[in-house]
């Protein structure tokens, strides 16, 4: 599954949080305007370890 994360768009935390190979997370390159983008970078990094893949926009 691919997660989008953006300021009008964004999963439920727990769902990045389980997720692992086969996934793909993107953060999209104003991300950071959302008061919450930390806790999503951290959940980010959790499926990361457990394999998901990442990629962040920035332009």
């Amino acid at each position: 599954m691919t997660y989008r994360i953006g300021p009008g768009t964004a999963p439920a935390i727990g769902d990045l949080y389980r997720a692992g190979p086969g996934d793909t997370i993107v953060f999209l390159h104003d991300a950071r305007s959302r008061p919450d983008w930390l806790r999503y970078w951290q959940a980010a990094a959790v499926a990361v370890f457990r394999g998901a893949a990442l990629t962040v926009v920035s332009a």
